[in-house]
């Protein structure tokens, strides 16, 4: 029989909404709940998502984990996304775009996010202390401090701080969360925002079964890592729910310690025939030894393992979150879907005060380093800097999917809005002790923006081999700064002083895909958006300094193939021109790497993601999945006094390949390899470090990770044994934001687990 011809314009009719947009993904049950995947010639027509690694970008989409029985269904959720799930989904993105399913993070077993997104091509990702506090997240060259450029969503929601005023991810959400990964870095992510210079990640968390769903499961390894984590879900009539809960702990590589609580639930409901709310709760606390403070010169080099110079430094966060998505099916070629969220989130930070120099009347609690050469010691005073501070966010956000024809042209059309309103309150105390909590009062400040957004994308099919996906945002945001007390002339006292700004940004954007579902290319243009910080934006005196947002020009253009079932690639080239970045800045008069105005940057270079299902291929009783991604990178300053030089944390050159292997028994392996090249740690590109260890070069490194895993398919218990950092080379992570990190230490970790699946109830 002679298989109907599939279009791009085709595809496009079948997918409910426009790319990059929020299809429901699919994504069914946590990864452990997989069980052996059928062998390969059992393999279903349409081809399965990527595993093992973020997939190569052509993939057409995620394939739900594998079932634990034929009949396991595949729960449906109406969380917003930015991608979707539709098996051509991906084929209408008219830029670079990675999915990250259920399956592939199962696979992985990670110790972090930052696992998962280090094999995406473009991606630079840091997570070197417990608790997964730190997750900075680069994207094609960009300053990964804090995840600051790039937009960070879970199920729609944004996970920064403040995500105008202060959008910095002292929280992430943990992985235990997490059953698939959406990374959007071209021109979809005008639907999306603010901060989007750098691209979209958005988290998928896990979602409501439609019959009884429960999981246990328990890991302990190196160094006193344990974890116990339980989650039930189950379906009464159209209603179903979710409930998770966990608790884990370490002592850390470097002896510094953390601990963590999370739960979340999530609740489906239909509302009427043609509606359907989702509700969610979460919680996450966490304590954690962190510290800005990293190695001296001489101290790296003496002992690259030794512990932690600050064990008195502890940060404690709490994260409370809940969101209702509504989605409402008006007609069958228009729908609406509403979501509406409140975050809150508080930090309190304790950081004992040091000195490089030694500071005449001063005792010091400790000294440490090398003292016959100038900063070369640390000077440990019996005193701490106490950072309170305490943020909310609240947003509603009305998205309106609509398709339609106009003559011979298929249409398929977003629109919507957002208002987004948050609050931030900053303290500064100092205690007279290393545990101190209390202390004086020195600066206390509030701040607050509120911000509107709108936007519109039409994905237009005019033949069956061409879509023009042309889009626009407009942001507005209005910020106020009230400083209530600060130091005036070396003494803490109360003032009053208010200052306001506010930013307009137009953002267009364009893209197009022409060809086959199995060979087409893609361009887009759009621009970056972020706006100035309120720190920046109003001075301490409450002055507007009048910033203009970053902008930036991003270029896009690629190739995606499947010439065959096993096989996927696609290849990108891409081109940023930056205005006026934002880079990490080393003062020698200062204890931080602080953030500076660096002028004009070029960003040049090209991806590549490659994806063959040998065991399909050869016809093996077995899969054997071989992913592997690179990234070439030329990121340069085009102007000033560092005209030429390369941009600080943009690596020339990073590679991943992950080879992963599962047989019908139920019995699977993985073997993952991460490489990144050298990278200069200031501006001015310095190849020799100094004595703070600061500044200077950072070797290459490269990451090997291993794993060995068992599902008992009958009964539903497995167990998994993964050593990471294999290798146990230490390298340098990072010389920011006072100091070298190191990183590298192996760790072991066994883990068992147990998975019950009721077959879906028939009514």
């Amino acid at each position: 029989m002679t298989r109907p011809r599939r279009t791009l314009a085709a595809s496009a009719a079948s997918i409910p909404s426009a790319a990059c947009v929020h299809i429901a993904i699919a994504l069914c049950t946590h990864p452990a709940s997989a069980a052996p995947p059928p062998p390969a010639s059992a393999a279903p027509t349409t081809a399965p998502a990527p595993s093992t690694t973020a997939p190569a970008p052509s993939t057409p989409a995620p394939a739900p984990s594998t079932p634990a029985a034929p009949t396991d269904p595949e729960p449906r959720t109406i969380d917003v996304h930015v991608i979707g799930t539709n098996p051509d989904a991906l084929q209408k993105i008219p830029g670079s775009g990675q999915l990250i399913p259920a399956k592939d993070i199962a696979r992985a077993q990670p110790y972090d996010i930052s696992e998962l997104l280090r094999r995406v091509p473009g991606l630079v990702v840091r997570q070197d202390q417990g608790a997964g506090n730190r997750l900075d997240i680069s994207v094609r060259g960009l300053d990964g401090t804090r995840s600051r450029r790039v937009l960070v969503l879970e199920d729609g929601v944004p996970v920064a701080n403040n995500p105008y005023g202060e959008p910095d991810l002292y929280y992430s959400p943990p992985f235990e969360r997490v059953r698939g990964v959406e990374i959007v870095k071209g021109s979809g992510s005008i639907l999306f925002g603010p901060q989007t210079i750098g691209g979209v990640v958005q988290l998928l968390t896990h979602a409501p079964p439609d019959a009884r769903r429960a999981y246990l499961w328990m890991n302990a390894g190196s160094p006193g890592q344990f974890e116990l984590l339980g989650r039930y879900g189950d379906a009464f009539g159209d209603v179903r729910y979710l409930a998770q809960i966990f608790g884990k702990r370490g002592d850390g590589a470097r002896g510094e310690r953390y601990w963590a609580t999370d739960a979340f639930a999530k609740l489906a409901l239909p509302l009427s025939e043609r509606g359907e709310l989702t509700a969610k709760v979460g919680y996450h606390e966490e304590s954690a030894t962190t510290t800005d403070l990293g190695l001296t010169r001489a101290m790296f080099a003496s002992d690259p393992r030794r512990p932690t110079l600050s064990p008195f430094d502890e940060s404690r966060v709490r994260r409370i979150d809940g969101s209702l998505t509504h989605k409402l099916r008006i007609t069958p070629d228009v729908d609406l879907t509403t979501i509406a969220y409140l975050t809150s989130t508080t930090r309190l930070w304790r950081r004992q005060d040091y000195d490089r120099t030694p500071q005449q009347g001063v005792t010091y609690e400790r000294i440490a380093g090398d003292l016959t050469e100038p900063n070369g010691a640390l000077y440990f005073r019996d005193t701490t800097s106490i950072r309170d501070r305490a943020y909310s966010v609240f947003g509603i956000e009305p998205r309106l999917t609509a398709r339609f024809t106009t003559g011979r042209t298929a249409h398929t059309l977003e629109a919507g809005a957002r208002f987004l309103t948050e609050t931030a309150s900053r303290a500064l105390r100092s205690g007279e002790s290393l545990l101190s909590e209390a202390g004086e009062s020195r600066t206390v400040e509030d701040g607050g923006t509120t911000a509107f957004a709108a936007y519109v994308q039409d994905r237009i099919a005019f033949t069956d081999h061409l879509l023009v996906t042309p889009g626009f945002r407009f942001e507005y945001a209005s910020s106020k700064r009230t400083i209530r007390r600060a130091v005036v002339a070396g003494t803490p006292r109360d003032v009053t002083i208010e200052g306001t700004s506010s930013v307009v940004a137009p953002i267009p954007g364009i893209g197009i895909v022409a060809g086959t579902p199995r060979l087409h290319g893609f361009a887009g243009i759009h621009l970056g958006f972020a706006p100035p910080r309120l720190t920046t934006s109003i001075r301490e005196d409450g002055v507007d300094e009048q910033l203009d947002p970053e902008r930036a020009i991003h270029y896009e253009a690629g190739l995606r193939a499947r010439p065959f079932r096993f096989l996927r690639a696609e290849a990108t080239f891409f081109l940023s021109n930056f205005e006026n970045q934002i880079v990490p800045v080393v003062r020698d008069d200062s204890t931080t790497t602080d953030l500076d105005n660096a002028g004009r940057t070029r960003h040049i270079g090209a991806e590549a993601a490659v994806r063959a299902e040998l065991g399909r291929a050869f016809s093996l009783p077995l899969s054997l999945d071989l992913s592997a991604s690179y990234t070439a990178l030329s990121a340069k300053f085009v102007f000033g006094p560092n005209e030429g030089n390369t941009l600080p944390y943009a690596p020339e050159h990073t590679a991943s390949v992950v080879l992963d292997t599962e047989h019908p028994i139920g019995l699977g392996a993985q073997v993952s390899w991460t490489f990144i090249s050298s990278q200069f740690a200031d501006p001015e590109n310095s190849t020799e470090s100094d004595p703070t260890g600061r500044k200077g070069l950072l070797d290459p490194y490269q990451i090997l990770d291993l794993s060995l895993r068992y599902t008992h398919a009958p009964t539903g218990l497995g167990g998994a044994l993964a050593v990471k950092n294999a290798l146990d080379e230490i390298y340098i992570v990072s010389r920011r934001p006072d100091g070298i990190f190191p990183a590298g230490f192996r760790q072991i970790i066994a883990s068992v687990r147990w998975t019950y699946d009721e077959p879906p109830r028939t009514h």
